[in-house]
């Protein structure tokens, strides 16, 4: 379990390369959703493909969100950096 609280981005770059990540997770799931969403839809929607193909959307919404919030987390030239004691680094590689 790694806590919240000791997540860091220490630059610009790394935060980028998360949005990358999660851009391709999106990309992931709207297809997903478009290889579950059935033809002939029921009349609620409730068929288990069209749930399936639902839930991928949710997701890739979600995870859209999330992009935002981390564009939010935007760190000027003139920011301080400050790293907590065991920190842990999750930065996706390259």
């Amino acid at each position: 379990m790694v806590d919240i609280k000791k997540l860091t981005v220490s630059t610009d770059e790394e935060r980028k390369g998360w949005i990358q990540l999660l851009e391709t997770a999106i990309a992931y799931h709207w297809d997903m959703s478009g290889e579950f969403e059935p033809e002939v839809k029921t009349p609620n929607r409730d068929s288990d493909m069209e749930k399936v193909a639902e839930t991928h959307r949710v997701w890739a919404r979600a995870i859209q969100d999330t992009i935002e919030l981390i564009k939010m987390w935007e760190i000027e030239s003139s920011d301080e950096v400050l790293t907590p004691h065991n920190t842990v680094n999750v930065t996706p590689e390259n």
